[in-house]
């Protein structure tokens, strides 16, 4: 036993929770259910224990006082369950209170409470009662006797300060979790005080934007996000944005520990922001905020631990992402980082995600800080061999190694992982072997680690570590293979002296790995977003996988690839074993974006490689393979890079015009090469392109494309030198060819003329256009695919001379050479290819000036959608069909005898089949239901029918004739139907009329006169109209609209003086009604205009309307010539319902810049009256208030009309609050400047 002034001992982890003196103790004791008996000044009287609740008082004390003292009475229940009974004497004797022999739990030293002589009864709260091992004994008035102690050695104690009571100061004994739970109360207590007083200072509309956080919808949650910072941001009392601030954190904080993804994510979204944009935010107290709201245990045990480790990982990533964490101080890195490193241990998914947030946070703290502060407490996890670490635990090394070298060498790195020899294979297996495809942190740092250590060496062994294990089976295998085989190729740079053994170029030389890749390349490809609906998210993984690669494929040769060689390498060898690469890339054009980092050199030795594979002889090499080489082949020498392109023209030439053999020299047909046979086509419109590739319609230019096709016919004259070279061309050679050749050769010999150094020298310019004409058609005449007659180019030859020689007035005695010119140039937009459209375009630029208004005629004569202007033609190619239908006549007969044998069997049937199944039809409904068995004598009397069975044998006879129906449908599909001849022939028309129309877009950009421009406005509009209407000639339609759409735009060049009444006669011709259904069986049978092709014809009728009514800009309209011609218009259409004038061509005269709007607005203002229909009141003022802004600012300078237009706004009466407010915001409109009253 200790004396009484050394105290009392309690537990030692609960004394330093206890602070509070035992007068809070007795306050407290009210609330005991076991209540002290404390004897006064003479006799002790026993201390009445109740009954009811024993069981809940482990100890019980009895304290006598002032005499003898007397032992409390226990209940024998409640006394099985004591274990330590204490008898305090007070001014007596003692008795000894016998002790359990049990070790006593740790106690602490309890402060004894002084009692004045009187002491009152010390309540104890119930609740605490329960959870009370010890009661305090507390001496009073008298000596304390010590409490006799179990023999038993008690646990460690504390000691706490004994306070002497009347004189003596005796052992007063404490439980501990008692003290322990009155901390803990008064702490919950103050926190809930302060909570309290919080809440009074918080801004009462945090919480509806709260109650908005639970619709999760992906447009919606920005709205709420800035609605909440607008609110933690726009608040002007400190006070009270700090405290709606902390709670809006506290309750995000403890979001991101929920069972629900979405709310998850949400309130880490709302976190991160706040963090990053409100101001005054403590990351510290954030923090502090966590660890109290989230409680974690070092082993994360239960659904729900895991979940608050989630929102630690949340919240700390929230603040690592902020501001503050840019330059973190170190106070905010010792608060920080140990709660992620005691993440390290738990779930999986958990510490893969902490170790992913660590080793991205170490590019932000600098050297000095993480080797005071975070290395420390990562040695200690981190500090293991291989085979003692996981994927995150690696991840982490690698991490620290790439951002502090210094700190974790290469060396000491390797002797961490492995005690002996490196071994990364073991490392390389690992990732590999990972359970699932992991994000791109790990990877990322993977692949930065291979390409920059050792100078790229450890590919190597990753590379031999990979094939090793081919072929791979498992997803998540090849998703590492291909997402560190990017992140390698995002890092890996070749330096200035690139090599063929590159660590990296080994990669790509690897068939094996590269097999493997492209395989998965193509399988993505092939997984379309319809098929990812039903694949497994395995494979969806994969396929983002791939289209990271080709991204990073892409920006490795954007970035990180310096050298031509490199770049070349990586793309010859992935062409090599996969020729058509955009055909298994994700990524659009792919090829075409890496073939844009090359340098000119590059370009040239890619343009040998496509060569090169097209002139092969690889059995697996088709047509189609050798098509796609062409097409590169074509945009290589299109490149502007690439400025050389003489040796690649000369070989196209040669296999456009001769058989080639596997020596690319000109050979008899039946020795040609295969790439001859397959491609001689296709170059041939590759080397007319690559001619006429960026040729304008200058002058300047035209010369250059003479000198480009002289220096061509050159080589041409020269391969047609050789002996025998007949039969090697591809086409026929005449003798009508051969004369023309040799006026071609003349032209070719003779001076080249220059482009002219003014525009007045139409000679010179004529010159030029002629050579062009003749050199390109004396070139092209060899080529196959050319049907020009030879006539055209004899007829050149006779133009030329009359253009340069003869005078104007002998010129215009005969055929104009301009009117053949021109029929020569229509002649060339019949030929196939898009070639012959840009060459006519290139010499139309430049000869249009010297065209007269004739010419235009004979352009626009083409555009009659009334007339065929290819009929000759069609007849002179009937004859040519003819002789093709001789040979066809066998097939034809055959296919006619076959459908008379079809019409005469189905006829047959017709005649034994329906018509014996329609009797027996007719004879099964006539039945009666009494009598179906006995149908034979069975008949129908119509007296005795009645109105039920008369409904069912009408159903029954209208089923029976159901099968003899008129094959209308068929008669009419073989009556729309097309033979070959007319598809290829409407086809043809088509075509050209496109063609013709960019002939009248050059006509009148360079002669804009009025007469000019009018003929061709009338006559592309009503291309316009027709094509319109027939789904078939949809592209000349849109064709069309693109010509009337320059056409409304160009400014019309005015003689002096000249009449304007062709724009009336126009405008009139334009606006005249529809003309009557026609009685054409083609017209009639064509589908009815739906009301979106009619509102597009209207659209544009109007628009040309009011460019032509643009046209008067006289100061005075009303004198005008259109005037009238409105003012007509507009009574018709206010007179009348079915006016073929319409609101929509009103508008849009009101909607243009036409000096006269404000002049037509008072003319329909004048109109308001009560006598004019309250509907036609109401488009009027509409219509003024839509064009309101634009009447405003054509009337600006004229205060007579606009004050004139005010007036007759005024005097109108408007009838019903819809007008009146109409009115009334129109006239406070023309009388501000600015703005419009909106009326309510």
């Amino acid at each position: 036993m200790a004396a009484a002034d050394e105290g009392g001992k309690l537990p030692a982890k609960k004394a330093k929770l206890h602070g509070k003196e035992n007068k809070e103790v007795v306050k407290k004791s009210k609330m005991t259910e076991n209540m002290e008996s404390v004897p006064q000044n003479g006799t002790a009287e026993e201390a009445k224990v109740p009954t009811k609740k024993p069981k809940k008082n482990k100890i019980v004390e009895s304290v006598p006082q002032n005499g003898t003292a007397e032992n409390a009475k226990v209940p024998a229940k409640k006394s099985k369950k004591n274990k330590n009974v204490e008898s305090v004497p007070q001014n007596g004797t003692a008795e000894e209170v016998k002790v359990p022999a049990k070790k006593p739990k740790k106690t602490d030293d309890v402060e004894s409470v002084p009692q004045n002589e009187t002491a009152e009864d010390a309540k104890v709260p119930a609740k605490k009662a329960k959870k009370a091992k010890h009661v305090e004994s507390v001496p009073q008035n008298g000596t304390a006797e010590e409490a006799k102690v179990p023999a038993k050695k008690p646990k460690k104690t504390d000691d706490v300060g004994s306070v002497p009571q009347n004189g003596t100061a005796e052992e007063a004994k404490v439980p501990a979790k008692k003290r322990k739970l009155v901390v803990k109360e008064e702490k919950e207590e103050k926190e809930a005080e302060k909570e309290t007083a919080a809440l009074s200072n918080l801004n009462k509309d945090i919480f509806a934007l709260f109650n908005n956080m639970k619709d999760l919808k992906p447009e919606n949650i920005e709205k709420h996000l800035k609605n909440m910072l607008k609110l933690l941001t726009g608040e002007d009392n400190e006070n009270q944005c700090a405290a709606t601030s902390a709670y809006a954190i506290k309750r995000l904080v403890r979001c991101t520990g929920a069972d629900d993804m979405d709310a998850v994510a949400t309130s880490g979204s709302y976190l991160c922001a706040i963090v990053s944009k409100v101001p005054g935010v403590d990351p510290i107290a954030m923090l502090e905020t966590l660890k109290r709201e989230l409680p974690v245990g070092s082993q994360q045990k239960g659904k729900e631990e895991s979940l608050a480790a989630v929102g630690q990982l949340i919240t700390a990533l929230a603040i690592i992402k902020s501001p503050h964490f840019k330059q973190p101080s170190s106070e905010l890195i010792c608060a920080i980082y140990p709660i992620l490193v005691a993440l390290l241990k738990g779930r999986e998914y958990v510490m893969h995600m902490c170790a992913d947030i660590m080793a991205d946070s170490f590019k932000q703290v600098n050297a000095k800080n993480f080797e005071s502060h975070v290395w420390p407490l990562l040695q200690l996890e981190l500090n293991k061999p291989l085979s003692g670490l996981k994927v995150h635990s690696c991840d982490l090394l690698l991490a620290v190694h790439l951002n502090y070298s210094k700190l974790l060498p290469l060396k000491q790195l390797e002797s961490s992982l492995w005690r002996k020899q490196p071994e990364y294979g073991q490392l390389f297996e690992l990732y590999m072997n990972s359970g699932s495809i992991e994000v791109n942190g790990p990877y990322a740092r993977l692949g930065r680690f291979l390409a920059t250590t050792a100078n790229g060496k450890l590919l190597a062994e990753w590379q031999q570590h990979i094939v090793q294990l081919l072929p791979l089976k498992h997803n998540t295998a090849k998703g590492y293979v291909i997402q560190t085989f990017s992140f390698i190729l995002l890092h890996f740079e070749d330096g200035n002296n690139a090599k063929e053994d590159s660590p990296l170029l080994q990669l790509f030389a690897s068939e094996p790995l590269m097999q493997l890749v492209l395989q998965e390349l193509s399988t993505a490809k092939q997984l379309t977003d319809k098929l990812a609906k039903k694949a497994k998210p395995a494979q969806i993984q994969l396929r983002n996988i791939c289209r990271r690669f080709e991204a990073s494929l892409l920006l490795s040769f954007k970035r990180q690839l310096k050298q031509d060689s490199s770049k070349l390498s990586i793309l010859k060898r992935l062409l090599q074993l996969q020729l058509q690469l955009d055909g298994i890339f994700q990524t659009p054009r792919l090829t075409n974006q890496l073939l844009g980092h090359l340098s000119e050199q590059g370009l040239q030795s890619m343009y040998m490689f496509y060569s090169k594979q097209f002139t092969s002889n690889k059995p697996e090499f088709s047509k189609m393979h050798r098509e796609h080489c062409l097409k590169y082949m074509q945009q290589l020498l299109q490149t502007p890079k690439l400025s050389d392109r003489k040796k690649q023209l000369k070989f196209l030439l040669s296999i456009s015009i001769f058989h080639l053999n596997e020596q690319e020299q000109p050979c008899t047909p039946a020795e040609a090469a295969a790439f001859s046979r397959q491609g001689a086509a296709r170059c041939e419109e590759i080397f007319f392109s690559c001619l006429l590739h960026k040729i304008g319609n200058s002058s300047e230019q035209l010369e250059a494309l003479v000198s480009q096709l002289r220096d061509t016919l050159r080589q041409l004259s020269k391969l047609l030198a050789q002996p025998d070279i007949e039969t090697k061309l591809r086409s026929k050679q005449t003798p009508e060819l051969q004369a023309a050749w040799q006026q071609v050769l003349q032209v070719l010999n003779a001076p080249a003329a220059a482009a002219p150094a003014a525009s007045k020298d139409n000679k010179q310019t004529l010159a030029l256009v002629f050579d062009a004409l003749i050199l390109f058609l004396g070139l092209a005449l060899y080529a196959p695919s050319c049907n020009v007659p030879i006539e055209l180019l004899n007829d050149l030859f006779i133009c030329k001379k009359n253009a340069l020689k003869k005078s104007k007035k002998a010129a215009s005695a005969e055929l104009g050479w301009q009117d053949v010119v021109t029929d020569v140039l229509l002649q060339l937009l019949l030929q196939t290819g898009h070639f012959w459209r840009v060459f006519v375009n290139k010499i139309g630029g430049v000869l249009m000036p010297q065209l007269g208004k004739e010419n235009l005629e004979q352009l626009l004569v083409t555009l009659d959608m009334n007339k065929n202007p290819l009929g000759d033609k069609q007849d002179e190619q009937e004859s040519d069909d003819d002789e093709e239908q001789d040979e066809d006549d066998s097939s034809d007969e055959e296919e006619e005898d076959d459908e008379e044998e079809q019409e005469a069997d189905a006829d047959d049937d017709e005649a034994a089949t329906n018509l014996e199944q329609i009797r027996e039809n007719v004879r099964k409904a006539l039945l009666d239901e009494d009598n179906e068995m006995n149908d034979d004598a069975s008949s129908v009397d119509w007296n005795d029918v009645d109105e039920a069975q008369g409904e069912r044998l009408n159903l029954a006879l209208e089923r029976a004739f159901q099968a003899f129906k008129p094959k209308g449908q068929n008669i009419k599909a073989k009556d729309e139907h097309q033979t070959k001849s007319e598809r290829i022939n409407s086809t043809t028309l088509l075509h050209f009329r496109v063609r013709v129309l960019d002939l009248v877009e050059l006509f009148v950009q360079s002669q804009p006169q009025l007469d000019v421009l009018l003929d061709a406005l009338t006559s592309v509009y009503h291309v316009f109209q027709v094509s319109r209407e027939d789904d078939k000639l949809q592209p000349l339609a849109e064709a069309s609209k693109k010509t009337l759409r320059m056409l409304i735009r160009q400014k019309i060049s005015y003689k002096e003086s000249e009449d304007k009444q062709p724009i009336v006669d126009c405008i009139k011709q334009f606006v005249a009604p529809a003309e009557e259904p026609s009685t054409d069986p083609k017209k009639q049978s064509q589908k009815p205009q739906t009301f979106k092709k009619k509102g597009e014809i209207a659209e544009w009728r109007n628009k040309c309307v009011a460019y032509l009514v643009t046209q008067f800009n006289e100061e005075d309209v009303t004198n005008s010539l259109v005037w009238p011609l409105l003012e007509g218009y507009v009574q018709d259409w206010i007179s009348r319902r079915n006016s073929p004038h319409t609101l929509a061509g009103f508008k849009c005269i009101l909607d243009s810049l036409w000096v006269g709007v404000p002049r037509l607005a008072i003319t329909f203002a004048k109109f308001l009256s009560a006598d004019l229909r309250k509907f036609r009141r109401n488009q009027i003022l509409e219509m003024l208030n839509g064009h309101a802004g634009n009447i405003r600012k054509a009337m600006a300078n004229n205060k007579d009309v606009k004050q004139e237009l005010i007036t007759a706004l005024v005097n109108f009466k408007a009838e019903g609050i819809k007008e009146r407010h109409q009115c009334i915001n129109l006239l406070h409109y023309l009388r501000r400047d600015r703005t419009r009253i909106v009326s309510k």
